[in-house]
């Protein structure tokens, strides 16, 4: 909801009473009305207001719309099982996490939690934001084997989601030759999973990961990882890029 400055006046006007009232002693409400006002584009502005707040969005707007990195190609979604946007989104992940955390071997995400795409050229602050609007933080799950089977089924019934440090292949709904960290898996094994607090709680139908062995939080959050991410990437020349590089391939009939 947005509010025009005549009513965040208003509303800021009503907490200063609220606030000073609080400070007296021996007060109680003898009387309760109710009236509704409406929010609507009849509102007018006020202009006191919105010379107090303008630097401050100004501001806010200048640090948005810096650019941090480049890309040369648009990082889409579209496509299944990879897509580059979910590629890059893992592969990130699993670099800036290891820097927390050598022990992890994979990474997973969801194609539903990246709200957009990187466009060609440059990327800004803003993009990142748009990309992960969300305040997740980032985690490390010990997976038994049984788990991480969960975790393969999850992907294979999904058709692809973005992952990395892991490899697989799908035929009719059913994963196989699955690698993680390069190696075959092994249900025997407990393995270690980079992921975000979101999934981490079970959400988009991943009841799978509650109740780890050990869950440890990375102190980071997911937006800051992408962003430290490119912003190495640019002080080494280097650009954001991607590739559909066979990581979950489906096998037709």
């Amino acid at each position: 909801m947005t509010f025009s400055s005549r009513q965040f006046y208003y509303l800021a006007w009503i907490a200063a009473i609220a606030f000073c009232t609080s400070c007296q002693r021996h007060l109680a409400i003898t009387k309760n009305e109710y009236k509704q006002y409406g929010i609507d584009a009849e509102a007018g502005e006020d202009s006191s207001i919105v010379k107090y707040y303008l630097p401050y969005k100004e501001k806010m707007q200048a640090e948005m719309s810096k650019v941090i990195g480049q890309t040369d190609q648009e990082l889409t979604k579209p496509a299944i099982p990879e897509t580059l946007m979910g590629n890059y989104f893992a592969d990130a992940m699993l670099t800036e996490g290891l820097k927390k955390d050598r022990t992890i071997q994979f990474t997973l995400s969801t194609k539903g939690g990246l709200r957009t795409t990187f466009p060609k050229g440059d990327i800004t602050v803003s993009n990142v934001f748009e990309l992960m609007p969300f305040e997740n933080e980032m985690v490390t799950l010990k997976l038994s084997g049984e788990k991480v089977q969960q975790v393969i089924d999850f992907i294979a019934k999904k058709d692809g989601e973005p992952i990395s440090g892991m490899r697989m292949k799908i035929r009719n709904g059913i994963a196989y030759d699955v690698t993680i960290a390069g190696q075959p898996f092994d249900i025997t094994k407990t393995y270690n999973l980079l992921t975000y607090d979101y999934l981490a709680d079970g959400g988009d139908e991943l009841e799978c990961l509650r109740k780890p062995i050990e869950r440890k939080e990375i102190n980071k959050k997911v937006r800051e990882a992408l962003l430290d991410n490119i912003n190495d990437l640019t002080r080494q020349g280097k650009k954001i890029t991607a590739q559909l590089d066979g990581r979950i391939v489906i096998v037709k009939e």
